[in-house]
């Protein structure tokens, strides 16, 4: 495994705990998060792997920064079908 692939995949982990530890801070419940244990293999896929473009998104935007070029503005992902994706 790369040293990016467990970077990618522990900031999954990370972001997936402390939304959990938010969730009744903002209005929500902690029982809607489950522990990283029981997230299925296909989800926690699925995060690594947006964690992994968030992550050369903001390379890039770094390396456009650096060269003088400004950033797009992300404005967040919208979600599928209209609804927010909780990002």
């Amino acid at each position: 495994m790369s040293v990016e692939r467990a970077f990618a995949e522990r900031l999954a982990r990370l972001v997936h705990y402390y939304c959990e530890s938010l969730a009744m801070d903002f209005g929500g419940r902690s029982s809607e998060c489950p522990d990283w244990e029981d997230v299925s293999q296909a989800e926690r896929r699925w995060m690594v792997a947006a964690v992994e473009l968030a992550l050369l998104d903001l390379r890039s935007e770094q390396a456009q920064s650096a060269a003088g070029f400004a950033p797009p503005n992300a404005g967040g992902c919208g979600g599928s079908e209209g609804k927010e994706c909780g990002c």
